[in-house]
């Protein structure tokens, strides 16, 4: 599989399961998760695939110049659309993993921004995983407003794998 269809699969997870929400379980929040549910993870996500899709245009990736369109984390057909776009542009894409971009990045709240070389094909794989990382925070925050997720769901695709050479 490639990784731009690995990351399109990911955003329509996130499709699949949001349309098993209302706006009350959408926007719900628990001390417990510091105040952060099931949109405000999701805003997080898009924010860093629309920084991707930014920086395919500029040659440069820039994680930290997000958006934060609260209107993602407050409505849920405003997320589910912005799930939907984001998938639609990259599932339209044509790429050379390959390709070398610049990176830039907060590292820290003292000194200079960071900027490295990578490569689209790099950023895509971690896209997987930060998307992965927050996907398992919303299926806890699903569960505690009592709507399970797919048991695959928020586990990354190497545990997947082992898990399905465990079982046989």
């Amino acid at each position: 599989m490639n990784l731009l269809r690995a990351n399109c699969e990911l955003l329509r997870q996130g499709i699949q399961l949001l349309s098993r929400h209302d706006q009350r379980t959408f926007t719900a929040s628990d001390p417990a998760s510091y105040g952060s549910g099931i949109g405000a993870h999701l805003r997080h996500v898009l924010d860093h695939y629309r920084s991707f899709l930014d920086g395919m245009e500029k040659g440069m990736i820039d994680y930290d110049d997000r958006d934060r369109d609260t209107a993602e984390e407050k409505d849920r057909d405003v997320a589910l659309a912005s799930l939907s776009e984001i998938a639609g542009r990259l599932e339209s894409t044509e790429l050379d993993v390959g390709a070398s971009v610049r990176v830039k990045v907060c590292a820290s709240t003292v000194g200079e921004d960071l900027k490295s070389i990578s490569s689209f094909g790099r950023e895509l794989q971690f896209l997987v995983s930060h998307t992965v990382h927050h996907y398992a925070l919303i299926a806890i925050a699903s569960r505690m407003q009592g709507i399970h997720p797919d048991e695959s769901f928020g586990v990354a695709p190497s545990t997947l794998k082992y898990l399905n050479t465990v079982r046989g």
